[in-house]
């Protein structure tokens, strides 16, 4: 027997305004977009991204698919932030595994439009006197590379800044399968 159910438990960003209304895990908002356009019932309120900015916190495929669905619900602006450093245009052909060819991916979702941002990271999610997300606190990031590619992360010496977002997603990987109701199942 094997179970195939992926990995969904979302990697959180536990920060300063975490809590604030706006900021929503990358699944939360997708699952229910595709339920709305699918016509099906759900119990959450609704999260649309209609005249918003939009902060899409994390540069991989999930994220792709915020900037693409965020676009669709005609965002007023969509912003995606990533930690790690801009990729090059064009792959090392002999890189092998596990030191997989990098090199930089655009989706046909960064192609509709969105502004790109590498080497951030999220400090603190900003909001009004209402509890509404407004903005994140964020700062360059430099990364000490081995030959590996491997090595830690620090903070640029210079300000923090805001980059708006009236709604904000997490959108940085999942951690592990969701252990219930498939592990109550054995």
């Amino acid at each position: 027997v094997v179970l195939t159910g992926g990995s969904e438990k979302p990697r959180d960003l536990p920060l300063p305004g975490r809590d604030l209304n706006g900021v929503h895990f990358a699944m939360e908002y997708l699952t229910q977009s595709n339920r709305r356009v699918a016509g099906e019932k759900y119990a959450e309120p609704d999260i649309l991204s209609t005249d918003k900015n939009v902060l899409v916190i994390g540069g991989g495929d999930t994220g792709s698919d915020c900037v693409g669905t965020s676009i669709r619900q005609n965002a007023a602006s969509i912003t995606q932030i990533e930690i790690m450093p801009k990729p090059p245009e064009k792959e090392d052909k002999l890189a092998t595994w596990p030191d997989w060819p990098n090199k930089l991916r655009t989706s046909y979702s960064h192609e509709e439009g969105c502004e790109r941002k590498w080497s951030l990271t999220t400090k603190d999610c900003i909001g009004d006197a209402t509890g509404n997300v407004q903005a994140a606190l964020s700062v360059e990031v430099s990364w000490a590379r081995d030959d590996k590619g491997q090595g830690p992360m620090s903070e640029v010496a210079g300000p923090e800044f805001e980059v708006p977002g009236d709604t904000v997603c997490i959108a940085m990987c999942s951690v592990h399968p969701v252990h219930a109701p498939m592990t109550a199942f054995w």
